[in-house]
Order: C-alpha cells, then structure tokens, then sequence
C-alpha cells in the first residue's frame, strides 16, 4: 500500500534499496528552479557548503543523477548535483496519459531556510559565482528564445540524466522497488534511454526533459522572470555584456541592438 504525499510520511514496500519509509517528502504542484541551479551553478569542489561540507549527509541525487546540457551546434555539458540535493519521481496520471514528474529539494533546509549563500545566489553582488548580478539559469531556460540565442548563439534543452543503477533507482521513486521504477521508466514515452561515458565507466541513463513552466519557488525583486532581451539587459547589464563580448568581439554591440529591434518587431506584430 502506498500513500501519495502532501506532506505526510510514505508506507513503501519492504527492499533493502528502497526510500525510508519515514521519508517525508512534500510534494507540490511546483517544479523548484533553484533545483537547476543546484547542478549549474555550485563550484566544483562544493565550497559553498563551507566547513560542513564534511559533515553532511550525501542524499540520493548524488548516487547517478545528472544534468545533461545540450543543444544544436553547442557541446554537450554533463553537471553533477550538489552532494545535498534530493530528487524524487512523482507520477501523475490525467485522462490520457500518465507522467512522470521530477521534484528537487534541498536535503538540509527547507525552501523558506536554504543555506546562506545559495539563499543570496545570485542576487547578492559578491556571491559565490558571480561577481556581478546574474540571472538564474532556470529562469534563462523558460525565457523566449531571441534572447537565449543572443546570449549562447544556440537553444539549448536540459535533461535530467538518471542512472540505470539498482541502488539508485530504489531511493528515488517512493513507493516502489528498484525494478519497479526501471520498468516505469521504461515504460514512460516521455524517456529516452541512453548509453554514455561521464568520467566513468560506460552506464546507461534514463534521459528526462527538464519541464518549462513558469512557476517558479525563488523570485525576487532583483531576480525576476526574464520578459526579454532589454528587460534582462537592463538588470544584469555587466553579466550580459561579458557574455557578449566572449561570443562576439567588438560587434556586440551591434548583435544587442538587432536582438532588441527583433523583440520590439514581434511585439509590435502581436
């Protein structure tokens, strides 16, 4: 028997690879962006855990998950989550299909109380990647794409990548076995299943889209959707101008004035 969560702890059945059945996991109607940030946007050696980094303990998106970057004409990035982030499978049913959803949380603090200095990435000038005001890459990621394509010169899409490990799979989806959530995943139209070679040996992954929606749980005043290319210039000035700069020399200037003109076309057609 299983009990779907909303806050309440999770009967699950009886594996030795499978989610504690004390778990609590509040599962929303959200997709938690700052999860994306959690894979792109730590430094590799997870200094912004500080002193503790030792001391924590390694939640489950650290035995196989992954996130894999890719677009037409770009090179394939392949990012490792911090060592305190959870990832959950929920499967949601509707008339037609069933789907399945993906839900990151932080292992040591709640949404309201997240570790200082992600709490402060990247709005705070001096944070721990940015020295300048930046936006948050889940939020460039749902963002239209003239403004995408200015600042990368490609689209890119994300993927969750989950390894096709026993241990793994049996602490992701609660509920269900480590066979189970293969043969689900299996199942699912909307997973693709992969081989590769990430830094390791050769493994198969289970890829996933990262879904673009527009609810997001981080927005602040200095930190908010991007509606296009002169509202994020106007905000991250600094930080858009590096980016240009690196892709087109001393024409960016130029490439920003076309992608405003652009905007300001479509938005006088609509």
């Amino acid at each position: 028997m299983r009990q779907e969560a909303g806050g309440e702890n999770i009967i699950v059945k009886t594996d030795s690879n499978q989610v504690d059945s004390n778990k609590n996991i509040s599962f929303t109607d959200d997709i938690c962006a700052d999860g994306i940030c959690c894979f792109m946007s730590i430094p590799r050696n997870q200094s912004h855990l500080g002193m503790w980094k030792a001391f924590l303990k390694r939640r489950n998106a650290s035995y196989g998950v992954k996130l894999l970057y890719t677009g037409t004409q770009a090179k394939d990035i392949v990012y490792n989550p911090c060592r305190c982030l959870e990832f959950y499978l929920k499967e949601v049913n509707t008339e037609s299909v069933t789907t399945i959803r993906v839900i990151l949380r932080c292992g040591i603090f709640t949404k309201g109380r997240r570790p200082y200095t992600c709490k402060t990435f990247p709005d705070k000038t001096d944070s721990f990647m940015h020295d300048v005001p930046a936006p948050c890459v889940y939020n460039e990621y749902i963002a239209h794409e003239n403004y995408v394509q200015l600042k990368y010169t490609h689209v890119f899409r994300l993927f969750y990548a989950i390894k096709d490990d026993r241990r793994l799979l049996g602490k992701i989806f609660p509920g269900y076995t480590a066979e189970e959530t293969r043969e689900k995943l299996n199942q699912c139209k909307e997973v693709v299943k992969i081989s590769a070679v990430w830094n390791e040996k050769p493994s198969e992954y289970f890829l996933l889209e990262v879904p673009k929606t527009k609810t997001v749980l981080y927005i602040s005043d200095t930190h908010p959707k991007i509606e296009g290319v002169k509202h994020a210039y106007g905000l991250w000035q600094g930080h858009i101008e590096g980016w240009l700069e690196k892709h087109y020399g001393s024409k960016w200037q130029a490439n920003l004035a076309d992608a405003m003109k652009k905007e300001n076309t479509v938005k006088r057609i609509k």
